[in-house]
């Protein structure tokens, strides 16, 4: 991408941001914020397609207001202010262009909240550690499903193998296979292996055999520490 291609996006972002927590949910936005928040209906369209797509595009536009300002609530700031935090740094405005986006096309409450509390994490400490870390959950947030948060919800009991340099203790059981989440949640059963491989591919889910080498039916895994952190954005809202 050109750096005036990358000024356009930021810019948008920006407008995206300020106009959201300035009018609250439901704004409409034109330019380049408009771009970001959905297209708006052509006259073209008879009245009950026409009223579809308006319906489509106030409803992506609230989504991206609400994400907005429940991070301005997680961190307990009014939502000008932290228009004016993201203004201030480039990373954090681009993740917040992406996580204005993403929200746009998640129904799903849990994920909208889980994007505005990875938003938040990353503005109260936007050193680059942190915000890679972010930057990585809001790539899983927007990669996965109703099905994958289930999935992981009854991994989550699962216990991990311990990190090096703890051994781990033998006669312990570690992790779960796949035919142990689905007998905790049997309408995971036929999707149970193409949710694992996704989980797998965002790194939200890692291996529990401890080098046993198993089928993938049978060998157990367990959530990582990535997904831990994702689960704990999606379970409470509270979380730093």
């Amino acid at each position: 991408m050109t750096k005036r291609a990358k000024r356009q996006v930021s810019d948008g972002a920006a407008q995206a941001a300020i106009a959201g927590v300035a009018t609250g949910a439901g704004a409409v936005l034109g330019g380049p914020a408009g771009a970001l928040v959905g297209a708006v209906a052509t006259p073209a369209l008879s009245t009950g397609l026409r009223l579809l797509s308006e319906t489509v595009a106030r409803k992506r536009q609230e989504r991206s207001s609400e994400v907005i300002l429940l991070a301005a609530g997680a961190l307990g700031i009014k939502e000008e202010d932290l228009a004016g935090i993201l203004l201030q740094d480039e990373r954090l405005l681009e993740l917040a262009g992406r996580v204005i986006l993403s929200a746009q096309d998640i129904s799903l409450e849990a994920k909208r909240r889980a994007l505005a509390l990875a938003l938040a994490a990353a503005v109260d400490d936007p050193s680059p550690a942190r915000l890679d870390i972010m930057e990585l959950v809001h790539t899983a947030l927007s990669s996965i499903d109703a099905p994958h948060i289930r999935f992981m919800h009854v991994m989550s009991e699962a216990e991990p193998l311990p990190e090096l340099p703890e051994q781990p203790i033998h006669g312990q059981s570690y992790g779960m296979s796949v035919d142990q989440v689905s007998k905790r949640d049997p309408g995971l059963t036929e999707g149970a292996s193409a949710i694992l491989q996704k989980l797998l591919s965002l790194g939200l889910v890692e291996s529990a055999s401890n080098g046993i080498t198993f089928g993938d039916r049978y060998k157990a895994y367990a959530l990582s520490r990535l997904g831990y952190r994702l689960l704990s954005f999606l379970r409470d809202p509270q979380v730093e």
